[in-house]
């Protein structure tokens, strides 16, 4: 068979009573009781026995289950990484460059604590646009990105993601990056360093994963959608990224690719190869067979898939 269920993990922390309750994350208990739940049910393989796999033909045990942890949060440190300890368990850790490194928050996590703070998600929207027009561009143009990008999904409602996909690639770059630190002040009101301190990893911590026998693999270096930026782009964010990961001691032959938000298209693929990667996953939602997949178009199921 060969079927590996892959479970993807974002935010995990006392949620309840925190300064951002409303953020869409997992609660401590329920991914204590997830863990146990699927301690039961899984055989949870080290990323090793993955690449193993897929590089030698190796078969996984009978419902094999690997545990990812994207974005680098504090989180994984602080929460995560002590229950999989006491579990003996194994996890995969996907950190992009920048969120450890520089002093700055990911425009992925600036846009999350935007809708967190904000109380009216169509008041919003109005304020998104309205900054788009007081920089040029004009209300047909916003309208038809609307009726374009509101699309919902089975986590968000339409304004949600417009406001989301608005900010994460549909904007230039420059004026995005604007609007979200506009939007930022306006509705979180922290400076963007202490933020950054506050809610990812350090290089320290990084390492410390990698000596407690986890795995770091690469998100980038700057989460970027992969597949709307050229391939000599993608080919310095990879590039950096694996500079990263050797730095904090993790290994760098037969690596593991996490793709931003999922993204990825031919120009990414040939780069991975390029660069000896072992296999990369993504966002499509299905369990995954070493046998029929592509080692670097691996789905994954999300933690809200199983019982919490």
């Amino acid at each position: 068979m060969n079927d590996l269920t892959i479970v993807m993990y974002h935010y995990v922390r006392p949620i309840k009573g925190s300064r951002f309750p409303g953020i869409k994350g997992l609660e401590l208990e329920g991914f204590r009781r997830q863990l146990d739940h699927l301690s039961e049910k899984f055989h949870i393989v080290s990323t090793e026995r993955i690449i193993d796999a897929i590089k030698n033909g190796s078969k996984l045990p009978s419902n094999a289950c690997w545990l990812t942890f994207d974005d680098g949060y504090k989180d994984h440190f602080k929460f995560v990484l002590p229950e999989l300890l006491k579990r003996n368990l194994h996890g995969a850790f996907f950190p992009p460059r920048v969120a450890i490194v520089d002093d700055v928050v990911l425009d992925v996590n600036s846009i999350h604590h935007i809708l967190n703070c904000a109380t009216d998600v169509e008041e919003l929207v109005s304020k998104l646009n309205a900054h788009c027009h007081s920089c040029g561009m004009a209300e047909s143009e916003t309208a038809l990105l609307y009726k374009k990008l509101a699309v919902a999904n089975r986590f968000d409602n339409a304004n949600t993601i417009y406001v989301k996909r608005m900010l994460q690639h549909a904007l230039p770059e420059e004026l995005r990056s604007s609007i979200v630190n506009k939007l930022f002040d306006e509705f979180v009101g922290i400076s963007t360093a202490s933020f950054s301190n506050e809610l990812y990893m350090s290089i320290d911590e990084v390492q410390s994963l990698v000596k407690s026998g986890m795995y770091v693999g690469s998100h980038g270096s700057r989460h970027y959608w992969l597949d709307k930026i050229s391939p000599d782009e993608q080919e310095k964010d990879i590039k950096e990224s694996l500079t990263f990961i050797e730095k904090i001691g993790a290994a760098t032959k037969d690596w593991v690719m996490c793709y931003p938000y999922g993204a990825y298209n031919n120009a990414t693929l040939t780069l991975l190869q390029k660069y000896q990667a072992s296999a990369a996953v993504t966002t499509e939602v299905r369990v995954a067979n070493l046998t029929n997949d592509n080692p670097f178009e691996l789905p994954r199921l999300d933690t809200n898939d199983f019982p919490q």
